[in-house]
């Protein structure tokens, strides 16, 4: 399934057009709609709303003949499904990492850059508890242990399951090389991290090092990733991770500018052969110090 969120967003960016070509106003064409005036908004910025509410919109903007009827409808019907992380039993995986598990569904590609931590997608069940209990140390009182980790585990059937998602990775070294967990658990992290970057054909793993050139010189300054989806029409998202929260970046123009950085950031990394030596050579210092 694609990504309800996503396909809300794409739904909202065609109502928003549309209405924008016909010189409507929202409050305009929800007159004409017989809706609510706050109900075209919330269509346009992504809303969960009633497939009745949009279609009452396509009626005045386009009409049941026009082609882009029937597309926008199966769009519109797709916004609405719940997807795994909505079950009762993923309840606990809280609702920042529920949003980003409905965002991953379907990606064709998934790109990402971690400058800190290892990806959830990446992580090994004892390496997400012990981050999941420093993030409920942090005060993440809507979080569950449990939960948390029983989500991330199910998120990696995004890239692990036939046909999953393209995922290019680009980390910085000290990803690989600082502690956030203890010794053994880092070791069988990183053991895990090289046997999916050395077996799995649509997983990518790239270390950027400190000395790299980075082009005209830009760093992040925080995580990002990118997600396309399969339909073109879909917008490709960017989502920005801050302290308490995730930045969606939906805008084409915006979106871009994180692709074009990602482009930078992983030409100027190691190859993924040498990245895979470097996570060796780490894994093969913790085993030294046992």
């Amino acid at each position: 399934m694609v990504s309800p969120l996503a396909r809300r967003l794409r739904l909202g960016v065609a109502i928003r057009e549309l209405r924008e070509a016909a010189g409507h106003t929202s409050a305009q064409l929800a007159r004409e709609a017989g809706l609510d005036r706050t109900a075209v908004s919330k269509v346009e910025n992504g809303e969960r709303r009633p497939l009745d509410t949009v279609l009452k919109l396509l009626d005045v903007l386009v009409g049941e003949s026009d082609p882009r009827y029937l597309t926008l409808q199966r769009v519109a019907r797709d916004g609405l499904a719940r997807g795994w992380w909505t079950q009762p039993d993923f309840a606990g995986m809280g609702e920042r990492q529920a949003r980003t598990a409905d965002i991953e569904s379907g990606a064709r590609t998934i790109r990402e850059y971690q400058n800190a931590m290892l990806p959830g997608l990446l992580q090994t069940e004892a390496y997400a508890r012990h981050r999941g209990q420093v993030a409920l140390d942090f005060d993440h009182a809507d979080l569950d242990l449990n939960g948390t980790v029983a989500g991330r585990m199910r998120r990696q059937h995004q890239v692990s399951d036939p046909g999953g998602s393209e995922y290019d990775v680009v980390l910085e070294p000290q990803a690989i090389e600082r502690l956030p967990v203890p010794p053994a658990v880092m070791r069988e992290q990183l053991h895990h991290l090289l046997t999916l970057a050395t077996t799995r054909e649509n997983i990518s793993v790239r270390v950027l090092p400190v000395d790299a050139r980075l082009g005209r010189g830009y760093v992040p300054r925080c995580t990002f990733s990118l997600y396309a989806y399969p339909d073109p029409e879909d917008l490709t998202l960017a989502v920005v991770d801050t302290v308490t929260a995730d930045l969606l970046v939906t805008e084409a123009r915006g979106a871009q500018r994180y692709a074009q950085l990602f482009d930078q950031l992983r030409d100027a990394a190691l190859s993924p052969e040498d990245s895979a030596d470097l996570i060796q050579k780490a894994a093969d210092a913790l085993a030294a110090e046992a």
